[in-house]
Formats: C-alpha cells, sequence, structure tokens
C-alpha cells in the first residue's frame, strides 16, 4: 500500500462502510481496506490508529467543511457520521425525484451525491419515482444548474445579465417565448426563489418600476454584463415580498381584502400561512387581509370565488368579475327546453 494514499483508504472505508448501528475497530478497517482495494498486504494496525487520532483532529476543526463527524467509542470502534441526517437527505431527495424541471439524468446523480454524503443507497430507493420522469417525451433544459450557478453569481456581483426566455411548444418542445429577438432578454436579477414547487428569478427590466418573475428552468444562455443593478428601493422587505405572492406574477404588493365563508378557513391558512390576517365576522364568515400583489393573487381568488365575496381593492373585483364574465360566456351551454 502505498503511503501517501493510506489515509485516503482508510478514511474511505470509513465513510462507506462506518455508521453508529456499524462501528469498526481497527482490524476490520484493515481487513476491509485489504479486500476492497485489493492490496498486496494488510495495513498495519498502528497505522490505522494514527489515521483514527487524525480524523479525530480533522473532524473537530473541519466539521463544517467536510461535512462529517468523528465518533470515537469507548471499545475502541469508530464510525464516520454526516452532518446531514438521513431523513433531511431523504427530505432534499424526494423534492428532486418530484420535482417536474429535473430531467431523469439529472435527478439520478443529484440523489447519487446525496447517497455519498450520507453513506447510504438512496438512488436505489427514489429509482422507481424517478422512473416515471420524462415519459411524457417533454424536452428538459439541460443546462439548469450552470445557469442556476450564472444567476446566482449576478446577484452576488450586482450584475445584469442577457438570457433567452423559452416557453413549451404543443409538441412539448421548448422554443423562444416570444419572436422579437429570438426571447432574449436584458434584466436586473435579484432573487432566486423557490414557490409552488418551481424555481424562479425575480427580475425587474430596465425600465419598469415593479418586479417580475419567470422560470429558472426555461432559461437558457445567461450571459453576465459589466452592467451593475442598483439595489431595490421600492421593495422593504424582499423576503416578504416574495413569500406572499400566490403565483408568480409580480407586481407590487397592497392590501388586499376579501370575506370568505367558514368552511374555507383551512385552506387559506395553509396556503398564506403566518402572514395573513384572519378576522372571524359571524359563524358564517371571516375577513381576510393579505399584502401582496393583485396580479399574484387575483387567480388564487377566482379558484376559491364560490366562498369569497367583498373583494377589496375595487379594481381588483372589477377585473376578477369581468373575466368570470368572459370565462361564463364562452362555456355557456344551451339547455333546451324538454317538452312535455
Amino acid at each position: 500500500m502505498q503511503t501517501k494514499n493510506s489515509f485516503f483508504y482508510t478514511y474511505f472505508i470509513l465513510k462507506k462502510f462506518s455508521s453508529k448501528s456499524h462501528p469498526m475497530n481497527a482490524s476490520e478497517i484493515a481487513d476491509k481496506t485489504f479486500e476492497y482495494f485489493q492490496l498486496d498486504k494488510k495495513p498495519d494496525r498502528r497505522t490505522i490508529y494514527a489515521h483514527m487520532n487524525d480524523l479525530e483532529i480533522i473532524s473537530e476543526f473541519y466539521q463544517e467543511d467536510l461535512a462529517i463527524t468523528f465518533v470515537r467509542n469507548s471499545n475502541k470502534t469508530v464510525y464516520l457520521e454526516s452532518t446531514i441526517t438521513i431523513g433531511e437527505a431523504h427530505l432534499l431527495c424526494d423534492a428532486i425525484a418530484t420535482s417536474r424541471f429535473i430531467d431523469r439524468e439529472q435527478s439520478r446523480e443529484l440523489i447519487d451525491k446525496f447517497g455519498v454524503i450520507v453513506g447510504k443507497n438512496l438512488g436505489s430507493f427514489f429509482e422507481p419515482r424517478i422512473q416515471f420522469k420524462n415519459t411524457d417525451r417533454k424536452e428538459y433544459n439541460k443546462k439548469l444548474f450552470e445557469n442556476i450557478d450564472l444567476l446566482t453569481k449576478a446577484i452576488h456581483e450586482g450584475k445584469k445579465v442577457t438570457l433567452q426566455y423559452l416557453k413549451y411548444d404543443v409538441n412539448k418542445n421548448l422554443v423562444p417565448s416570444r419572436p422579437e429577438k429570438d426571447g432574449y432578454k436584458k434584466v436586473r436579477p435579484y432573487y432566486l426563489i423557490w414557490q409552488i414547487n418551481k424555481y424562479y428569478l425575480m427580475y425587474y427590466y430596465d425600465d419598469s418600476t415593479a418586479p417580475r418573475f419567470m422560470r429558472v428552468d426555461k432559461i437558457r444562455d445567461v450571459q453576465l454584463i459589466e452592467e451593475k443593478v442598483e439595489p431595490l428601493k421600492n421593495i422593504a422587505n424582499l423576503s416578504d415580498y416574495t413569500r406572499n405572492q400566490v403565483y408568480m406574477f409580480g407586481g407590487m404588493p397592497e392590501f388586499i381584502q376579501f370575506r370568505c365563508k367558514m368552511y374555507s378557513v383551512g385552506q387559506v391558512i395553509d396556503f398564506f400561512g403566518e402572514d395573513v390576517t384572519i378576522k372571524p365576522i359571524d359563524d358564517e364568515y371571516f375577513h381576510v387581509e393579505i399584502y401582496t400583489s393583485p396580479d399574484s393573487i387575483k387567480f388564487w381568488l377566482m379558484q376559491y370565488i364560490t366562498s369569497i365575496d367583498q373583494i377589496k381593492p375595487k379594481k381588483l373585483a372589477i377585473e376578477i368579475q369581468g373575466m368570470l364574465e368572459e370565462a361564463l360566456e364562452r362555456n355557456r351551454i344551451e339547455v333546451e327546453e324538454e317538452s312535455i
């Protein structure tokens, strides 16, 4: 065994085969190292003990960087434990496996990486769910993670970007969102946000005063340009603003109010959480107030319109009324009178 590799061998064996339920002593580490790496001879136990001491010191000072903890038991057995728990890894892998914008191979690669971190074969566990992906022959964005890196860098450095924005056509292919400039835009990026199981970029056009959102999985060809982005001035709390967006249409926030039937209180609280103000009116109704943009909330209001009325501001109520009337007219079914 080459001396320069011996420490890595010990670390690898502990990382791959040890756990809280299966700690290893020096002899077991030496046997597994000899077997796994097909060495000419077993490593000396004194060398393994020295590696244990070194790993303990490294873990103590660099635990966060390495994402591992070295644990030594009283019976001279040791194990490496990831600082990311199995539950945490499963939660993140569930999001990856069920995401509609991460394709099958990208999902496998990500889940395998989490498996390496926690020392478990997570890939086989999530494979049945991953198999359902790509069955609709939808085109996926192969540059998704590269684009996220570039957008994050642009936001961190306060730079504008040019990008091509796409949409799906009837054949499920990604094509330019608009014919003008082949879908290319120059924007001021400010924030990346995960909302309603999708990933969005919050941005401004150069001549706009209201924020907008675009899907990150529909972005292509991100290029940073040497034009600085000014700090946001018209949104006091960016986190509050993005969190209260029902659907990601952007627009400036204002106080939206409406009356709602009591049987829908669960849906209101589940969707808006702690940010919504609700006050009971009587046994049948309660009052709702939420600070969000009208463009963001209007389709949510239409979804629950059978239990909602007295919408304010008035201009929002008028817009919703017009949309409902137009939809009713297009979907009107002529009912013939039955002959007696």
